[in-house]
């Protein structure tokens, strides 16, 4: 894939997606190193500085990583992250995942609203057949969102990770482009 232009912008009803910058290290990194952020995320390990900006400089700007910062359309507001770090050209397909920071002022609905955004770019801009997320199955308002994005349960694949000293279930969510 190519680097996302740094130009882009994905516009919803209460939203957009922009790409992300290195201006936005620091509320990523509170975001992403938070408790409710890390609790259900599958892949726990706390992010350093050096970590992210190594991920922007060697994923993001190569275009192996598309990420972008969810914002509010009427005040700019940032709310998390949306990215896509996995494409497999190969099979046509991306995943998807997402994170958003605790504000009290975010309005319900944004993170599959943010889902749907990214999806639709995935089939509409990168012409991808397929995008598939994972999920943590105890995680019942990622799964609700999920759904609500467009994405149908594939798999649920019973004790897949071990994470914190106990094995977690995870749900696998996929979506197939209506145009192929």
């Amino acid at each position: 894939m190519k680097p996302i232009d740094k130009d882009c912008r994905i516009c919803g009803e209460r939203i957009y997606l922009r790409p992300i910058t290195v201006e936005d290290t620091d509320m990523v990194l509170e975001w992403r190193n938070s408790k409710t952020v890390v609790e259900n995320f599958i892949y726990r390990k706390p992010i350093t500085k050096s970590e992210h900006l190594d991920w922007l400089k060697n994923k993001v700007d190569k275009g192996l990583v598309y990420q972008f910062i969810i914002c509010d359309n009427v005040e700019n507001t940032p709310y998390g992250c949306v990215y896509l770090p996995h494409f497999d050209e190969e099979n046509n397909k991306a995943e998807c995942g997402i994170f958003l920071g605790e504000n009290e002022k975010r309005p319900r609905g944004i993170g599959a609203e943010a889902m749907k955004l990214a999806l639709d770019y995935c089939f509409e801009q990168l012409d991808f057949h397929k995008v598939v997320t994972r999920v943590l199955a105890f995680n019942k308002a990622s799964l609700r969102m999920n759904e609500k994005a467009g994405y149908t349960q594939e798999a649920y694949l019973k004790d897949e990770l071990y994470i914190d000293g106990k094995y977690e279930d995870v749900v696998l969510f996929g979506a197939v482009n209506p145009q192929h």
